[in-house]
């Protein structure tokens, strides 16, 4: 079989090349062994088959069709009102009101045709609303019997007492492990804990009660200084940047202005140790004292004394 595909495979390598026969290429076919036809026909060794793995008969599973799409859920038809009353029923599968006379009627074959077809939709709905609701109510009986009586077997599977060999053979299980297969680990202390999470809890919102109110009441003592019309509005405009016949002047220190540009630049670290410790600056600051800082001082325990903002 190798010398066949062989000899098939160098005619047509001999075809391509311009010598379509073996005899007129000078090539003898007996001389070639068949070592030489299996060295040809080799698999190189970059290719996975270079090494022969057997393979079972049945290897893949036939791949699951992907269903595109999403299916909706399916509606509860029997939410609401009992569907399976004679009220219902009587509601949806109405019988006609007036009653027509075939004996009187033209084409009374295709109105007593039309009459029967009505009759058995009515009764075909009547007993498939009744058929489901019977159905659904043996599903749901079901369902529940069967949902408790696992739940039953699964609580007797935990409160089962643990054999004597598994309990003479298991002498490595420490005690909490015991306690863990057993159920809830004990927590004696978890009364007190809980009770000061409690605690933690009620401050926090205490306190969280408290900032809001504080906030509230500096917000109403700000207020006083909001711009609410357009008197308020010139007003502080002309104290800013002053009017048409009294400009603000951005001159010397004492040119009247109040830009920070000309109150020279702002205090430093040292500056302000130097204020608190009555040490270093002119005479003039030395001889200050404090005045400032008592007055912080002060409105800020006025502050804390009356509740908010002065």
């Amino acid at each position: 079989m190798a010398e066949g595909r062989f000899k098939v495979f160098l005619e047509r390598s001999l075809h391509h090349y311009g010598s379509p026969d073996i005899s007129a290429a000078g090539i003898s076919f007996s001389a070639i062994s068949i070592a030489a036809a299996l060295a040809a026909l080799a698999i190189g060794p970059e290719s996975p088959k270079y090494i022969d793995i057997p393979q079972p008969p049945q290897q893949f599973y036939p791949p699951r069709p992907r269903i595109k799409g999403i299916l909706p859920l399916p509606r509860n038809v029997f939410r609401g009102i009992d569907k399976a009353s004679p009220e219902y029923l009587a509601a949806v599968t109405p019988e006609p009101r007036t009653p027509r006379d075939l004996a009187l009627a033209p084409g009374e074959s295709r109105i007593a045709w039309k009459q029967r077809m009505a009759a058995s939709r009515r009764k075909n709905l009547r007993e498939g609303i009744v058929e489901l609701t019977v159905r659904k109510e043996q599903t749901d009986k079901f369902l529940a019997q069967r949902g408790a009586r696992r739940q039953a077997e699964r609580q007797a599977l935990i409160e089962r007492k643990e054999r004597e060999d598994e309990e003479l053979t298991n002498p490595s299980i420490t005690r909490v492990m015991k306690m863990l297969h057993k159920g809830v680990l004990p927590d004696p202390g978890r009364a007190e804990r809980l009770e000061d999470m409690r605690a933690k809890v009620v401050q926090k919102e205490q306190g969280r009660v408290e900032d809001r109110q504080d906030a509230l009441h500096t917000l109403y003592m700000q207020a006083r200084d909001f711009i609410t019309n357009e008197a308020q509005l010139n007003e502080a405009v002309e104290r800013v940047f002053g009017t048409a016949e009294a400009p603000v002047t951005f001159g010397t220190q004492y040119g009247g202005g109040e830009s920070i540009w000309n109150t020279g630049k702002p205090d430093t670290v040292q500056d302000m140790l130097n204020k608190a410790n009555k040490t270093g600056g002119s005479s003039m600051e030395q001889n200050e004292g404090y005045t400032s800082l008592t007055q912080k001082r002060v409105k800020r325990i006025a502050e804390q004394l009356t509740g908010g903002k002065i």
